[in-house]
């Protein structure tokens, strides 16, 4: 995933539930790549309750605002999705520590480029060093661009992290931009915009025509 990332000649796009708050290694390489191509966009997206649950101590959002710092708003993009079944009191009162099981952004896709990786693994010390799981890499412009247009359709519907001079040291802020309201204000409505928009994504599409000097075939599955 370094190698691909120091690589990257024109766009990164990783979505995880979280990124772990020391991978400071894998951070180190985002900044080298954009440092190294001026061209290069990195856009981020994360859980918002897993992603900011040890605030104001150090957190995922914590980790990566620094990104948007140095590089612009422009360049950087760090989306956090969050669950609209978890808003008002409920919010208020349940413990971060099992506020997650109200719902989850836990995609695993780390794009360069044209190429993809798809996983289960979360991008934190625990996966990289004491745990095994699935990583297929897929070098297809067309599987990429598929999960790249789901990609930004959450990212749309989330909140964006920006730097903050707070002791959390990040704000999250709901774009006018986005096209439905907050789910923590308006969680109904948030569902009856998002829902169709999300579906629109995933439904089944004309298959192009068959090559037969390729020989596999990629049956694309998503949950929502």
């Amino acid at each position: 995933l370094k190698e691909r990332i120091r690589s990257a000649k024109s766009r990164i796009f990783l979505s995880t539930l979280y990124i772990g708050k020391t991978e400071k290694e894998l951070i180190a390489t985002l900044h080298e790549a954009l440092r190294n191509n001026p061209e290069l966009k990195v856009s981020i997206l994360t859980d918002a309750l897993r992603g900011t649950r040890e605030e104001p101590n150090p957190s995922c959002a914590s980790l990566l605002a620094p990104l948007v710092t140095e590089f612009g708003p422009d360049r950087v993009e760090i989306r956090m999705y969050h669950t609209p079944n978890l808003t008002g009191v409920r919010k208020k009162y349940i413990p971060k520590r099992i506020n997650e099981g109200w719902g989850l952004q836990h995609m695993k896709l780390y794009g360069i480029d044209d190429e993809i990786i798809l996983s289960g693994a979360n991008l934190s010390n625990d996966y990289f060093t004491n745990r095994q799981d699935r990583y297929h890499l897929f070098s297809s412009k067309e599987v990429t661009e598929y999960f790249w247009n789901i990609y930004q359709g959450v990212a749309g519907f989330s909140f964006l992290v920006e730097p903050s001079k707070e002791p959390a040291g990040f704000a999250l802020t709901w774009p006018k931009s986005n096209p439905a309201p907050s789910p923590l204000e308006e969680p109904k409505q948030f569902i009856s915009t998002t829902t169709p928009a999300l579906h629109a994504l995933i439904s089944p599409r004309q298959p192009a025509a068959q090559d037969a000097s390729k020989d596999t075939k990629v049956y694309m599955l998503a949950q929502l």
